[in-house]
């Protein structure tokens, strides 16, 4: 059985991934911080085309989700039939400066791009390790390789995730599972629904090709991350159109 575990997957590039995985094949279990509607309505719409099931979860993927719906004992071997791929997608952000950002917008943004991706990742690899057939891909920005004016906090913690899967490609490589990050560029998202016209046209003019990235165009990339040879692991990959 083939499972696709994608966070943040009520809108943008975590709706997008759930709909091209669910298209090929794969059972899924998505969840999100708390948009819960537009997640139910995600999953309605993969459910009405897609013979395998669809779980949604409220909150945190946790320890618990996992040994309820993932459907793997990790007290017998597992199958070559138990693939599993993480894509940890779920994240948020502040446009502010360093000094307006307060304690509670901080907090926030360090458990929802940090911790709470720690917490799933370290969740899901006994699971990897028992299957034998793990990728964890972590969605990333052009950010965390560069830093941006306006986006220090942001810039932080994407930061910290290309150093996490950096560190634990090289941790899993001996156990051949995977781990790579995609560093995403200006995606159409709601994320960046902030942007007035001129803004996007100023953004878009620096881009070499010329737009941002649509979600589905990053969701395409992934399926193909995901089919790539175990080899590829610890990278940050860029995805940004020639842009950074």
């Amino acid at each position: 059985m083939k499972t696709a575990i994608i966070t943040g997957a009520s809108r943008g590039v975590g709706k997008a991934a759930a709909k091209i995985f669910a298209q090929s094949g794969y059972r899924l279990i998505i969840n999100c911080r708390s948009n819960f509607d537009l997640l139910e309505t995600t999953a309605a719409e993969l459910r009405a085309s897609a013979k395998q099931e669809i779980l949604t979860v409220h909150g945190p993927i946790t320890e618990d989700v996992l040994q309820n719906h993932l459907g793997i004992s990790l007290d017998t071997s597992g199958t070559p039939e138990d693939e599993l791929i993480l894509i940890n997608n779920g994240s948020i952000s502040t446009f502010n400066l360093v000094q307006d950002v307060s304690d509670e917008e901080y907090s926030r943004m360090i458990e929802s791009n940090i911790s709470t991706m720690f917490r799933t990742t370290r969740a899901i690899i006994p699971y990897m390790l028992k299957t034998g057939k793990g990728r964890i891909i972590n969605i990333s920005s052009v950010w965390g390789v560069v830093g941006a004016s306006m986006e220090s906090v942001y810039s932080l913690t994407k930061g910290a995730v290309n150093s996490f899967t950096m560190a634990l490609g090289k941790e899993l490589a001996p156990n051949h599972i995977p781990v790579n990050a995609v560093a995403l560029g200006c995606v159409d998202t709601d994320m960046n629904g902030w942007m007035t016209e001129d803004d996007r046209a100023e953004i878009e003019e620096e881009i070499p090709y010329g737009r941002m990235a649509t979600p589905a165009e990053v969701a395409d990339f992934l399926l193909l991350l995901s089919k790539a040879p175990a080899y590829l692991t610890a990278q940050v990959i860029p995805f940004n159109g020639g842009w950074s």
